[in-house]
């Protein structure tokens, strides 16, 4: 800013002088032209002199106030626009969807052999909670077939819901309408058990 400040004054200050050097040459070239007689004319309004570099020394002063306060305005929208500090807000809660929804339970390979039991990893996950209208799908991702039946090895069959054999690579899927805890095991292998929680 300056360094533009001082370069406008003194281009100002060339320019007066170049005039200053044109004036002093017209009077000195006046002073030593021939005179010739000519008729008076009156003329009641002073002559004034006009300075052809006085209007091109004052562009360069109002270039140079504009640049100025071009740059003063560029510094205050800099100040005003700066960010403000990040406010920090709490997450919102998740929103509760009442849509029906729909959870995965797999059947993992293996579980045809006993040992599953003993890790609890005969239906992954062994246990779900869902909500009422919400579906379960198991996936039998073994190459043995499966059952998935309501009820428990030891009391048999629920009645409530029933896949027959799921053949390996293949799914099951049951809706569940009403609230309570239904427990469900494999036919085939009664190791294998598991337990849907509705709310």
């Amino acid at each position: 800013m300056a360094n533009i400040d001082k370069a406008a004054i003194a281009f100002s200050i060339a320019i007066v002088a170049v005039g200053v050097g044109f004036a002093a040459y017209a009077g000195y070239a006046q002073d030593i032209a021939p005179v010739a007689k000519a008729p008076v004319i009156a003329n009641t309004e002073p002559k004034t002199q006009v300075d052809p570099m006085a209007s091109i020394a004052e562009k360069v002063k109002s270039a140079a106030a504009t640049t100025e306060k071009t740059t003063e305005l560029k510094e205050e929208v800099k100040m005003e626009t700066e960010p403000a500090p990040p406010v920090e807000t709490e997450p919102a809660p998740p929103v509760e969807t009442s849509e029906p929804k729909t959870v995965s339970v797999i059947i993992p390979a293996g579980t045809s052999s006993p040992g599953c039991e003993t890790t609890n990893e005969c239906y992954t996950p062994a246990s779900v909670t869902i909500n009422v209208g919400d579906t379960v799908e198991w996936d039998n991702v073994d190459t043995a077939a499966h059952t998935v039946t309501g009820g428990s090895p030891a009391d048999g069959p629920s009645g409530v819901f029933d896949s027959s054999l799921v053949m390996g690579k293949a799914k099951y899927s049951h809706t569940f309408d009403n609230a309570g805890s239904y427990d469900y095991f494999c036919m085939v292998h009664p190791w294998m058990v598991g337990k849907v929680i509705v709310n």
